[in-house]
């Protein structure tokens, strides 16, 4: 067994996908400077301020998906080897006395592909405190969910291979949570978004999505539709400082020619139902 270590780049034949590039303010919070860090079949850079990863890379290989249950889930969360232990947030410091799920950046299940002794081993390392944040448990469980749905249904329906980025939107106003007395505040992020990219209609098209976690900070629950959007690659960039430069012609929402339009009236991003692919932009 060959386990792949890392997010692939060259994973989808005949296109590459590279990581984003950073801009001088990420680089500067980030862990090693920016460098990632390599797991099994996935990859993140790490903001050393706020104790979470900024961008998430994994693979997808639909066409060898393994059945629901082929991999047993066991919620072992863990530090991370590759960082300091003081960088990371774990259950005492983060999750264990507040309501935010434990949600993983980079879903377990979409590991679970190809040679099963491979998929555990990746499955496993999921649980790094590296790859978690806190997220809404409404939001968790739904909106968030059912577009991860979608990305593995349609890379396992056409049989094909996917590069999947994820991570938090991160601000200034992003509000605190203190688990212990004395103990440094975990920050809540804004929000979070989803890059996937994969070969459709021949040619490598990408969806990028966002999701705000205010939307879900009420009583009763809400409508689908405005939770979830797609939006622009350029968007996505513009709140993160990250660079999806290489892959902006694959996007189909970015503006068919001339600079972009801000004009009032000009949409700047899609709300969506998940019934189907016939519903996502590619």
């Amino acid at each position: 067994m060959v386990l792949q270590i890392g997010f692939d780049p060259a994973f989808i034949p005949g296109y590459r996908v590279d990581m984003p590039a950073l801009s001088e303010r990420v680089r500067a919070t980030a862990y090693g400077y920016g460098a990632p860090i390599d797991h099994r079949r996935y990859s993140l850079i790490f903001n050393q301020e706020r104790g979470l990863a900024v961008v998430t890379a994994h693979n997808i290989d639909g066409s060898t998906m393994l059945d629901e249950g082929v991999i047993p889930r066991r919620d072992r969360f863990r530090l991370d080897p590759a960082l300091p232990r003081d960088l990371q947030i774990d259950d005492d410091r983060g999750y264990r006395s507040n309501p935010w799920d434990r949600g993983h950046l980079v879903r377990r299940r979409s590991l679970h592909w190809g040679d099963p002794d491979e998929a555990a081993a990746a499955d496993s390392e999921s649980f790094f405190w590296s790859n978690i944040t806190p997220q809404h448990t409404a939001l968790h469980h739904t909106a968030w969910g059912r577009i991860e749905d979608w990305i593995l249904g349609l890379a396992q329906a056409d049989a094909q291979r996917a590069c999947v980025f994820t991570g938090p939107v991160l601000t200034d106003d992003d509000p605190q949570v203190v688990n212990r007395e004395n103990e440094r505040a975990m920050r809540i992020p804004a929000g979070f978004w989803k890059v996937v990219a994969l070969p459709h209609d021949g040619a490598l098209r990408v969806a990028a999505f966002l999701v705000w976690q205010r939307d879900f900070d009420r009583a009763e629950p809400v409508t689908f539709d405005p939770l979830l959007e797609q939006v622009r690659l350029t968007t996505i960039e513009f709140l993160t400082g990250l660079s999806f430069a290489a892959l902006q012609d694959s996007d189909p929402m970015r503006p068919s020619d001339g600079p972009l339009a801000f004009a009032d009236d000009a949409p700047r991003s899609r709300p969506m139902q998940i019934l189907g692919p016939q519903d996502i932009v590619l």
